[in-house]
């Protein structure tokens, strides 16, 4: 599609920069649409993801009225991609359903593989791991490297859900043959794949762990906190297979919190069960609102 060299990569939330230009004379443009669009990325950028959200609704609403499929294909996936990240993994798919369509109905001959990675996450989300799996497969054929990066990642975890060793192999060799100058968002996700096959190879628990943990800090250092808790299910895994069920527990403990209070409730209580406690320390719950909703049964909504 339109991404294939303005597309900045920071987990799922893959987000257009602008490109820089060639010294020619600009071709006019419609500034409204530029500025919603610019606005939903700095809005992204600032967790703001409900102001991102009708940002990037209102640009799709220009770019139909402009008929514009580049500028539709644009704002649809970048709606569909915070949606994502709201956790709205339904509300994501049908996004891309009714992008694809308008881009259809325009007889766009484009690239739809940033599409097929924002379906294969939701997907994936949604437990269709087949299906999940398959959308993954076609966004790794991108002809935009940050798409094929996240797109192997996605595999891999997929690959390790539905004990797709194949899969989990192929991955794995993508991630080995990375420059070691890459991004860092790639080496991160490189670690955890790493660790993820020592683990189904019933390899080396503590190498696993420390690969899992390297990946942890590097994301919690760069924001990416999504991808820091799935990193800390993946070391508890390994301190599991080590032996040490206690720190197990504890990891999946506080993987279960990031994810929790990142509003990803699926993963929290899945996490949480593994964890083996509902007990969680929480030392700046409001315990006003807990006295509340003990007492009325109702949750105090805050404004």
């Amino acid at each position: 599609m339109m991404r294939a060299t303005c597309m900045a990569s920071a987990a799922m939330v893959l987000l257009l920069a602008g490109c820089g230009g060639s010294g020619k004379v600009p071709a006019p443009t419609d500034s409204t649409l530029s500025q919603d669009m610019d606005t939903g990325r700095d809005a992204v950028d600032l967790g703001r993801l409900s102001v991102a959200e009708g940002q990037y609704r209102a640009a799709g609403v220009r770019a139909l009225a402009r008929d514009d499929v580049t500028a539709i294909g644009d704002a649809g996936y970048n709606l569909a991609v915070v949606q994502l990240d709201e956790n709205r993994a339904q509300d994501a798919l049908s996004t891309v359903a009714s992008t694809r369509a308008a881009l259809s109905v325009r007889g766009a001959q484009s690239d739809d593989t940033g599409l097929d990675l924002v379906q294969a996450g939701a997907l994936y989300r949604l437990g269709r791991l087949d299906e999940a799996a398959g959308s993954a497969s076609s966004a790794a054929r991108s002809s935009d490297p940050a798409i094929v990066e996240k797109a192997q990642l996605l595999s891999g975890v997929i690959a390790d859900a539905r004990g797709d060793r194949t899969t989990l192999d192929s991955v794995a060799t993508y991630f080995a043959q990375l420059p070691k100058t890459s991004a860092w968002s790639w080496l991160a996700d490189a670690q955890e794949i790493v660790a993820r096959r020592l683990l189904v190879d019933g390899g080396d628990a503590q190498t696993a762990y420390q690969d899992a943990m390297q990946a942890v800090s590097a994301r919690q250092t760069h924001v990416e906190y999504r991808d820091m808790a799935r990193g800390l299910s993946v070391a508890a895994r390994a301190a599991g297979q080590a032996g040490n069920a206690s720190q197990a527990s504890d990891l999946y403990m506080r993987a279960s919190q990031s994810a929790q209070k990142e509003g990803d409730t699926q993963n929290a209580d899945a996490w949480r069960k593994l964890a083996g406690t509902t007990n969680m320390p929480d030392p700046f719950a409001d315990s006003t609102a807990q006295s509340s909703t003990a007492t009325t049964g109702k949750t105090v909504a805050k404004k």
